[in-house]
């Protein structure tokens, strides 16, 4: 697989799991949930926000208020948006063709962008043009670990809560154990590159 076929492959794949991640931001969607690894430093900074927060409550405050809609979901719509738009523009300018208009709101569909730069990279593909498909593909890789972690798609790496036999959970931050330090690991998905990757999916040279 080429690489403007594999960058081509990364856009409809954002493409098609758009649909989930936009609804995904209502509270009665049903979303993977994963604990998140905070350092010690990381938990002392929470702890303190939530202490100074609670300091500084008055009787005549309204309490908590929670979003009608998870904010982390909407950070990474936005973001994806403008990644995708980005990309068009720098594509069509290497493509020497008009630009799409501007999205009408930061939580508009990214998926007409993200076909524009599909049908971009096949024109450039077919003229030779390289430099930006290697570009274009190294922002497509970012936005599929992007859209992965948002619907909770990556595995490979993931903190399980339980405390690993062999370690103790000896940390540097836990150094009596009971860290969380068993991970899951995708041995079998692990394809050894002979040009210096970590990985072959990743390496332009080797056969995919």
């Amino acid at each position: 697989m080429t690489l403007a076929a594999r960058a081509a492959a990364d856009l409809r794949w954002v493409s098609a799991y758009w649909p989930d991640l936009a609804e995904s931001r209502m509270h009665d969607t049903p979303a993977p949930f994963r604990r998140p690894q905070m350092t010690a430093e990381q938990r002392d900074d929470r702890d303190w926000e939530a202490q100074m927060e609670r300091w500084e409550r008055t009787a005549d405050a309204i309490g908590a208020s929670p979003a009608p809609v998870r904010v982390p979901v909407l950070d990474v719509l936005t973001g994806l948006l403008a990644e995708a738009v980005l990309l068009a523009d720098e594509l069509a300018h290497a493509a020497r063709c008009p630009e799409l208009p501007p999205p009408s709101s930061d939580m508009a569909d990214a998926r007409p962008y993200l076909r524009f730069a599909g049908r971009r990279i096949a024109e450039l593909d077919r003229a030779g043009e390289f430099d930006p498909i290697a570009n274009a593909h190294r922002q497509t890789r970012v936005m599929v670990a992007t859209v992965a972690r948002g619907l909770g798609l990556v595995y490979d790496g993931h903190a399980l809560e339980v405390v690993c036999p062999w370690c103790k959970g000896v940390t540097p931050e836990s150094p009596a154990g009971g860290a969380h330090t068993w991970r899951v690991r995708d041995l079998l998905g692990h394809r050894a590159c002979a040009h210096g990757q970590p990985d072959r999916r990743f390496c332009d040279r080797c056969d995919q």
